[in-house]
């Protein structure tokens, strides 16, 4: 019996090392899941800001639109314009303003829109001249990864 006793010292230490690994592992592995979860919910909550942001140049457009829509057809084609309020009204602008809240950075390209024999919109055909492709983008650095989500809708000159 004294030799069982003997030859079994140092399987408590052991079992304490083994313990503490397991132990700091799985702390370990809940550290890296919650920096994951931290940086997915702040590029949800950026994605959702630049979401907005293009929302709200397409809207710009529209007001831009809604008050001439010779503002809209005097535009240069596939240019970038930035939107800006001037005179408590929307504009575009080729000049940069700027970025939006230190982060992002937004625009708009205007394009010729062509419609087939059915009137559909398509890509080749017979230009619509009543009608606008706007794209709006908006862009933001996200941890030295530069991302970009852009909304596209079409204009008419409904007036």
């Amino acid at each position: 019996m004294k030799n069982i006793l003997q030859s079994q010292k140092g399987v408590g230490l052991i079992e304490i090392l083994v313990g503490l690994s397991i132990i700091t592992i799985a702390f370990l592995s809940f550290l890296v899941l919650a920096q994951y979860s931290l940086r997915a919910q702040e590029y949800s909550k950026s994605k959702l800001e630049a979401i907005s942001l293009a929302s709200e140049v397409i809207e710009a457009t529209q007001s831009v639109r809604d008050e001439n829509w010779n503002n809209i057809v005097s535009l240069s084609l596939e240019t970038q314009y930035y939107p800006v309020i001037s005179d408590n009204k929307w504009t575009l602008t080729t000049i940069n303003p700027g970025l939006i809240s230190e982060i992002y950075n937004r625009w708009v390209i205007l394009e010729k829109v062509y419609r087939d024999a059915n009137d559909d919109i398509s890509s080749s055909g017979i230009e619509d001249v009543q009608t606008r492709k706007v794209t709006a983008f908006v862009e933001w650095d996200d941890h030295g990864n530069i991302k970009q989500i852009s909304l596209v809708t079409y204009l008419t000159n409904w007036q």
